[in-house]
């Protein structure tokens, strides 16, 4: 499928995650798609083209096979449904989010998959922000029709290490996953910080996985020369909370805040009150949305 035929698909959806905005249409117009999870590229990486790295289609498969069995409840539970767009035979690089009546829609691309800096964690984090633009709480993207259904893209990567990764990856050995692994030396310390429970460390450091992955991912794709890493947060402040992508470095430091979160993956987040279900300052010392895209309202 491509691009245009899936613009041509989308014709009568009344409500769609773009870039930065919430793109409101009429339910006879055609609603426009923009660049989703990543930045606006027009690589496309289409089945059998051979790439060092990136997942299998069955590794496509298992990972929104496990998203959907464990949140297709919680989406029921709230009135809604639950369809993800396995898109594999597409070659985009990019994934995105959409809401149809009351159906969570998230399209997941084969060319994403495929690319080189993408493995299992990575993916995952992936399918948990696209999510996330669903059930991430505030901060909501505002829109020219005032407030808008989609948490936005700063929200939903902090969604995504804070609440959906750790369920994600509690089903896994992680000490298995990662006994052979060489973490990152500044995320393994501070995991070993913040967590003095085995496992909420582990899925940490999993998560740092996850992270490094698609920030190395968006490093490709922009073509920077500055490698994102764990130890150099963006030292940006932004004085209004921004709905666009983040830079790079900005979007890995709210990987890695919401992995460091203690705020447990039970509690409920807010799409009014970004404290609740987080963490946040001045109470919270680690953990708090990054300056770099989020500006505390209070």
């Amino acid at each position: 499928m491509t691009k245009t035929t899936l613009r041509r698909a989308l014709a009568g959806v009344a409500l769609v995650a773009t870039v930065g905005f919430t793109h409101q249409t009429a339910t006879t117009e055609s609603a426009t798609l923009c660049s989703g999870f990543v930045p606006e590229n027009n690589l496309y990486i289409p089945e059998g083209v051979f790439t060092v790295g990136g997942i299998t289609e069955q590794q496509f498969n298992q990972v929104l096979d496990r998203l959907e069995r464990l949140f297709a409840k919680d989406v029921e539970a709230m009135g809604d449904r639950l369809k993800i767009n396995r898109l594999w035979s597409d070659g985009t690089v990019n994934a995105s989010a959409q809401r149809s009546g009351n159906t969570q829609v998230l399209n997941m691309y084969g060319g994403l998959a495929r690319h080189p800096a993408t493995n299992i964690e990575g993916f995952a984090l992936v399918a948990c922000h696209e999510f996330g633009h669903h059930n991430g709480g505030a901060p909501k993207m505002q829109s020219w029709f005032g407030g808008a259904w989609a948490t936005n893209e700063g929200g939903s990567d902090y969604y995504a290490s804070l609440k959906c990764l750790r369920r994600f990856f509690a089903e896994d050995d992680n000490a298995a996953i990662l006994k052979d692994l060489q973490l990152d030396p500044t995320a393994e310390a501070a995991c070993t910080a913040q967590f003095p429970d085995e496992q909420d460390r582990l899925i940490c450091l999993r998560t740092s996985l996850a992270g490094q992955s698609v920030a190395n991912l968006f490093q490709a794709l922009r073509k920077e020369t500055s490698a994102p890493t764990f130890g150099t947060p963006d030292k940006n402040v932004v004085s209004r909370t921004d709905d666009r992508h983040p830079a790079t470095q900005c979007r890995l430091d709210t990987y890695f805040a919401g992995m460091l979160c203690v705020a447990k993956e039970s509690e409920k987040l807010s799409n009014s009150d970004y404290k609740s279900g987080s963490c946040y300052a001045p109470r919270d010392t680690a953990g708090v949305r990054p300056r770099c895209w989020f500006a505390p309202t209070n």
